[in-house]
């Protein structure tokens, strides 16, 4: 964590909500697998003297904080990533000594071309919310981030202040790291988690943060949940009788209503 001062006012974040897991992403620029649950940062602001200043006097809309994303331990940017469709025939991709398990690639030939690992919105501006407590707070919000590897990460926040007319340029006041989190593949990620307390509470200000009320199974799971229930109608069938006929029927049941939130899994819509 770093804290900076100026204009006589200490400048600190927090982590308020970190981020658990996410499905990656596709290199497309519409894609969109959001974090979940969403990373929300808080700002304290304290003024010379130490004491607690008054957010509700800030003009808050204009203060920004910036993501990255690096490596579990905090110590390697992870910004770029391989693009393997656009990587030519003849360039083979190195895994980054680093970080061997990631997908993220180091660029060992000039021709290789990289897309930005961490993409969607990776700059929030400043909101004043209250939180669970009823308390006001200056809040950053970052419900459309998604990465494009696999791996364990960490993020950095960066806070800066507006440049003033006659003061300096703008410049980073606070820096705080996420807990690491996990970026699975389609096939491994164990699906969305019901929503936080937190989330539920800024949503009902106006932040535009998906809330689901229920935890989302991945379509992964399912199909797993799915081959269960047709070794169920096997061996109900072969039991014969009402009570197979029935056993059939249940499971039918079980696949429509899996099969009508198919596109639920990755937390989108």
């Amino acid at each position: 964590m770093m804290a900076h001062e100026r204009n006589n006012r200490t400048y600190e974040l927090q982590m308020a909500q970190n981020p658990v897991r996410a499905r990656m992403c596709g290199f497309g620029e519409k894609d969109r697998r959001p974090m979940d649950p969403p990373p929300i940062l808080k700002l304290i602001v304290r003024n010379e003297d130490g004491t607690l200043a008054d957010v509700s006097q800030m003009d808050v809309n204009f203060y920004m904080v910036i993501a990255d994303i690096y490596s579990a331990d905090r110590t390697t940017p992870c910004t770029l990533v391989a693009n393997p469709a656009m990587a030519p025939q003849t360039t083979s991709l190195i895994p980054s000594a680093v970080e061997p398990a990631m997908s993220v690639m180091s660029l060992a030939n000039s021709n290789l071309m990289a897309s930005r690992n961490l993409t969607g919105s990776t700059v929030a501006s400043g909101n004043l919310l209250f939180n669970l407590q009823n308390e006001p707070g200056v809040y950053f919000v970052f419900q459309d981030i998604s990465v494009r590897s696999e791996g364990i990460f960490t993020l950095k926040f960066s806070f800066t202040l507006p440049p003033t007319p006659d003061g300096p340029p703008s410049s980073v006041m606070a820096t705080v790291f996420s807990e690491q989190f996990t970026i699975f593949s389609a096939k491994r990620f164990p699906g969305m988690t019901e929503s936080t307390p937190l989330s539920k509470c800024f949503a009902k200000q106006g932040i535009k943060i998906p809330i689901r009320k229920e935890p989302r199974i991945s379509r992964a799971k399912r199909m797993a949940g799915g081959m269960a229930l047709d070794g169920q109608e096997r061996r109900g069938s072969s039991a014969g009788g009402e009570g197979g006929s029935t056993g059939i029927s249940s499971s039918n049941q079980d696949r429509e209503m899996m099969s009508e939130s198919d596109d639920d899994d990755d937390g989108q819509g």
